[in-house]
């Protein structure tokens, strides 16, 4: 078994990045909130995105599979997306990606994450 198929804490700077998004108001943001908070996580791809293993049976009633979403500049200029992914009233994933599908150079401070309320 490969160390990235082993779930672990929420580091701090993606901790960062999730208290980020929640700070935006859309339907069932408490509940996503209290899902994250004694929840693990393992990095699913090399762009850091992460999937979740909650501890909680509180179901959130969001409108959309993805609720929020933020968008910041890497290093060159390339715009980074992240969005996290709600199914069935859980969080599943936190995707991460660049819109020309290239390499993540240096993640940015979350604090300059641009939030886009998707529903």
């Amino acid at each position: 078994m490969s160390q990235n198929s082993l779930y672990r804490r929420v580091a701090d700077f993606e901790r960062k990045i999730i208290d980020v998004l929640l700070e935006a108001e859309f339907p069932g943001r408490s509940e996503i909130r209290q899902q994250l908070n004694d929840c693990r996580v393992k990095t699913i791809d090399e762009n850091g995105s992460l999937e979740f293993e909650l501890n909680t049976h509180i179901k959130a009633d969001v409108r959309r599979r993805i609720p929020i979403e933020g968008e910041i500049e890497d290093a060159d200029g390339v715009l980074i997306h992240v969005l996290l992914h709600v199914v069935n009233g859980e969080v599943k994933e936190l995707e991460i990606y660049k819109d020309d599908s290239s390499h993540i150079i240096r993640m940015p401070d979350a604090s300059t994450l641009r939030l886009i309320q998707v529903g």
